[in-house]
């Protein structure tokens, strides 16, 4: 056996070690050792364009975060900004209908017209609901106005005087009786009206002098024959007070709840 053989399989062991921690290590040192002398492997370039496409990408994410916060923030406040504008144009809207129908209510309770106030309310007001049917009873006054509990009271004692006056046949009185409409039903009725009528404008009378002017309609509209028709034109118009004044109290109540349901403005600081 020759001696010398036992160094070479050392040596040869020693250099397969080596060989096996090289191949196993190379990828970690490989790329850089090669890169230092411009010797770049087909691998290590493409890993190196990959981390730097990595690079890239992570940037510009960063980049469209940034860009995607401030278009969330530009949002919410334009967001606030419509929120603010509706609120400010529903008040105002709230307030134009308020003023609308606090002109009306003043309209009404005058004996004039109020042609402007029922237009302006019913463009500020375009749902009505069941304040319709009274403005549209109300509305043939409009121009010439409602005539006033005062005027209607007046009228009533002159029409309810003149027909007692001319059912119990007071001379004096008979050349009026000429000018009136309802003078060919008067002198075609029999003498002396019934006692219900009679009690029934005295009925009347009395309601209209408590203020119950609903109630002395409803009462006026039972009598029928000449009172009937002498009390025509009155009746129209004491129907359209009635309406008038039911107009006033609804939308007093709707100021009311209005203002009490208003919210209130934050103090500014």
């Amino acid at each position: 056996m020759n001696h010398n053989e036992t160094p070479q399989r050392g040596s040869g062991r020693t250099l397969a070690i080596a060989a096996i921690i090289v191949a196993l290590t190379a990828p970690w040192w490989e790329g850089p050792l090669l890169g230092s002398i411009n010797i770049h492997m087909p691998m290590t370039t493409e890993l190196a364009k990959n981390a730097r496409a990595v690079d890239r990408l992570d940037q510009r994410t960063g980049q469209l975060e940034q860009q995607l916060g401030a278009a969330t923030a530009r949002l919410g406040k334009l967001q606030a900004e419509v929120a603010d504008t509706t609120a400010r144009a529903n008040a105002a809207a709230d307030r134009t209908t308020t003023l609308a129908m606090l002109e009306l209510v003043t309209a009404l309770h005058r004996s004039g017209g109020f042609e402007l106030e029922l237009a302006a309310l019913r463009g500020a007001m375009p749902e009505q609901g069941a304040l319709k049917p009274l403005l549209d009873q109300i509305e043939p006054y409009a121009v010439t106005g409602v005539p006033t509990v005062r005027h209607l009271r007046g009228e009533f004692g002159r029409i309810s005087l003149q027909f007692e006056w001319s059912q119990r046949g007071y001379s004096s009185v008979a050349w009026m009786m000429h000018l009136l409409p309802w003078r060919h039903a008067a002198n075609a009725a029999p003498a002396g009206a019934p006692d219900s009528t009679i009690e029934l404008l005295h009925e009347a009378s009395a309601q209209l002098g408590s203020g119950d002017l609903a109630g002395a309609t409803a009462t006026l509209q039972t009598i029928g024959g000449t009172a009937q028709e002498a009390l025509a034109d009155w009746l129209e118009d004491a129907k359209a007070r009635v309406a008038a004044d039911a107009v006033v109290q609804r939308l007093n109540d709707q100021i009311t709840r209005g203002v009490v349901e208003a919210p209130v403005a934050p103090k500014k600081t």
